[in-house]
């Protein structure tokens, strides 16, 4: 099919039911049996990673920690939330006891406003790189920690102070 595919080829939360069904397809005809379901669990483990890493950097706990998810959906400036890795990460960050704010500009349900999200949140994960965020450190709360899978912010950092972000950006 010929249309505009979300930028799969970089890093990130990227998922949806065709990449599974991609991978399982391929691996049926693999010359490397095992390799393509070993890319599957490390790809599959990307939101644990970066639930960890956000601990190690906030003193052990997300306890009581308001933490704002932006983007819900598997792919950038899309509605479709089937098999989206942000619905694990957020299992993850509640299972943590965080208090997650979610926000995407393409899915209304259960969803706040971009503004509301980012109010008082110690921590902002860009879970989906959403044209809507490619203009985001400004908006970012001065003090928040930033896991920044997608390279929205064009640092190349993954975990960051929004301090250390804009000092990067000039």
């Amino acid at each position: 099919h010929d249309y505009p595919r979300g930028g799969i080829a970089q890093p990130g939360l990227t998922a949806g039911t065709c990449l599974r069904k991609d991978f399982a397809f391929s691996e049926e005809r693999s010359r490397a049996p095992g390799m393509l379901l070993a890319v599957s669990r490390v790809h599959e483990s990307v939101p644990l990673f970066l639930v960890e890493g956000l601990k190690r950097r906030l003193g052990g706990s997300l306890r009581d920690c308001k933490v704002a998810v932006l983007g819900l959906t598997f792919k950038r400036d899309s509605d479709d939330v089937r098999d989206s890795l942000s619905i694990k990460l957020i299992r993850l960050l509640e299972r943590e006891l965080a208090h997650v704010a979610r926000h995407d500009p393409f899915v209304a349900e259960g969803t706040e406003s971009l503004d509301s999200a980012l109010a008082g949140a110690r921590a902002v994960i860009v879970a989906t790189n959403h044209s809507e965020y490619d203009d985001l450190l400004p908006r970012l709360p001065a003090d928040a920690l930033v896991v920044d899978p997608w390279n929205v912010t064009g640092t190349g950092q993954v975990f960051a102070q929004v301090q250390e972000l804009a000092r990067a950006r000039g």
